[in-house]
């Protein structure tokens, strides 16, 4: 698995998306490669570009439904969350400075649930209830 994920970035990207676009759910994607990085198998900078590639291949689902639709606003909704992931990626990561935030975030929530199993509920908790508040 190591050698087949070490590549270039961008094709990183294309696989990610390409094995989403397959399975059509980007949570099977990262939930499948993710204890690979826990193991060891991979590394985190490896996944970061699958993950994104995932992002992206999430979005031809919604591309494909609004396309057999006759409503246009299907599409544009559709486009907008295919260019709002692709934005994510432009911003994310060709920078290398800019990759590091994610890949540190990751580091530290994944140290911080190593040292306590009460992090990743409370963590889901504050993200997705908390805050939207």
């Amino acid at each position: 698995i190591y050698k087949a994920t070490n590549v270039n970035g961008l094709i990183g990207i294309v696989i990610g998306a390409a094995i989403t676009i397959l399975v059509q759910s980007s949570s099977i994607t990262t939930s499948v490669l993710t204890p690979f990085v826990g193991l060891g198998v991979i590394q985190l900078e490896q996944m970061l570009p699958l993950t994104l590639g995932a992002n992206i291949g999430t979005t031809i689902t919604g591309l494909l439904a609004a396309m057999v639709s006759d409503n246009v606003d299907a599409l544009q909704v559709a486009l907008c969350h295919l260019f709002f992931n692709i934005s994510g990626i432009v911003i994310w990561y060709p920078i290398p400075i800019m990759r590091r935030v994610p890949l540190r975030g990751a580091r530290a929530l994944g140290r911080a649930t190593r040292r306590s199993r009460l992090v990743p509920p409370i963590y889901i908790i504050v993200v997705f209830f908390v805050i939207p508040l």
